[in-house]
């Protein structure tokens, strides 16, 4: 008795990948192309104006500095003005007394806003102090 092959077809459940596969690539290179043609926001975004509600860093550093220079005891002092981040500039330098760390940090502050000034102001004869050498006991 002669054997019949039967061959058995693999169910695919309509499941097609190459047109799933094309469809994918049409849709990303449009989405591609249409975001070049569309989206160039970036340069908009970067060529846009500071808001107009808060000072720019350069205007704060100039106000600060402006604020030192105005006053005679701190101007003699040499006292430096440096941008520390987004709406923030730090003082430094040296000063011979506490009480003229606290007077350049109240006169800046009044100047450009309380919450804007990071002190680093050293104190001569304080903060240049070497560290005294720890006793070590040996056993």
């Amino acid at each position: 008795m002669p054997r019949l092959l039967v061959r058995r077809r693999l169910a695919t459940h309509g499941l097609r990948i190459g047109p799933a596969l094309i469809g994918l690539a049409l849709g990303t290179t449009a989405g591609f192309l249409l975001g070049e043609f569309f989206g160039p926001t970036a340069s908009r975004r970067l060529a846009r104006p500071a808001p107009t509600g808060r000072p720019s860093m350069a205007e704060l550093v100039h106000d600060a500095q402006a604020a030192l220079d105005a006053d005679e005891t701190l101007a003699a002092l040499a006292l430096e003005i440096r941008p520390v981040s987004r709406q923030t500039v730090g003082l430094h330098g040296w000063v011979p007394t506490r009480l003229l760390r606290s007077r350049a940090d109240r006169v800046v502050r009044e100047a450009i806003g309380s919450d804007q000034v990071v002190n680093r102001i050293l104190v001569r004869g304080e903060d240049d102090a070497s560290v005294p050498a720890l006793d070590v006991l040996t056993a």
